[in-house]
């Protein structure tokens, strides 16, 4: 049996236990993936299984990641075919994201109803919110099958997360490059745990890394993190996450933003050349969209990088 209790071998055969079990479903906004640059204003139909390949004390959905998976309870089967159906059905629904917990323990399934939901509309859109810990062949394989955006989700320099998460940095690092340059749309989010992920030498490398290695106009955020599970350190202070977006910025981001944090300026999109707000949120949810049609500011007609 796998770390993550999803996948064991039985003579001699690699048997998926979660394929189809869906612990929860709703239409979310894509804001609350968080996707700040991809379809603003449009609502994903959001799956998610149970259990994870990470060991994070710290984890705010832990009723679902720390449960194996409820492998012989069909009563949450659902089917591909099913589940493409509640979406291409639901004129709300501009797409499938697969989140709340690990999507990668359930690949197969999702390369399934991404096939299928291209076929039932083209125009629908598949993305996963993952901590990006996943091997080559198989981000390769959801990108040829039709996986548009990748929200991936760090928590700490390299050390720190090979003690808490059980994992080596080093290949969602792999993971990123593959992904863009695959031109899948990305969006990182750094959580900022005190003691953790919150140090003035971990924000300039992770922001240098990006600009560097990848592109300025990649959006960052930074997520305050707040007392869960086995870690109860008090929830991060504003005053880092904003530290850290301006360290973010200097280094020569273009898009960095200050997530959980209710009302918060950070939340909404500036046009780095002039500053103008061009795109307003709340708290996960989208409010008005002031480019103008070519998604160019409307001050100075710079052009902003949103799909």
């Amino acid at each position: 049996m796998g770390i993550c209790n999803t996948r064991e071998v039985i003579k001699g055969n690699l048997i998926s236990h979660n394929y189809g079990m869906v612990s929860s479903i709703s239409l979310n906004p894509i804001e609350k993936k968080p996707l700040y640059h991809f379809h603003p204003g449009s609502y994903a139909t959001t799956i998610g299984s149970w259990s994870c390949n990470f060991s994070c004390p710290w984890c705010q959905n832990y009723s679902l990641t720390k449960v194996e998976p409820k492998r012989f309870d069909k009563m949450h089967y659902l089917s591909p075919e099913k589940l493409v159906d509640i979406i291409a059905g639901n004129p709300k629904s501009s797409g499938i994201s697969f989140s709340f917990n690990e999507p990668t323990l359930m690949a197969e399934y999702t390369v399934d109803v991404m096939k299928l939901l291209a076929k039932a509309n083209p125009d629908l859109y598949s993305g996963y919110v993952t901590n990006g810990y996943m091997s080559e062949e198989v981000l390769t394989d959801l990108v040829r099958n039709g996986l548009n955006t990748l929200t991936i989700s760090l928590k700490g320099g390299k050390e720190n997360m090979k003690m808490y998460c059980n994992a080596n940095t080093d290949h969602i690092f792999e993971n990123i490059a593959l992904a863009f340059e695959k031109d899948v749309f990305l969006e990182i989010v750094v959580l900022v745990i005190p003691t953790i992920s919150d140090s003035t030498e971990y924000f300039d490398f992770i922001s240098s890394k990006i600009v560097n290695n990848y592109s300025p106009d990649i959006p960052l955020h930074f997520n305050a993190y707040y007392p869960a599970h086995k870690f109860h350190l008090p929830r991060t202070d504003i005053s880092i996450l904003e530290k850290a977006r301006t360290i973010a910025m200097e280094n020569g981001l273009n898009y960095v933003y200050i997530g959980n944090i209710l009302g918060h300026e950070a939340l909404n999109t500036f046009c780095p050349e002039c500053q103008e707000l061009v795109i307003e949120r709340s708290q996960s949810r989208f409010i008005k969209n002031n480019l103008d049609n070519n998604n160019r500011c409307p001050r100075c007609n710079y052009s902003i990088p949103i799909i």
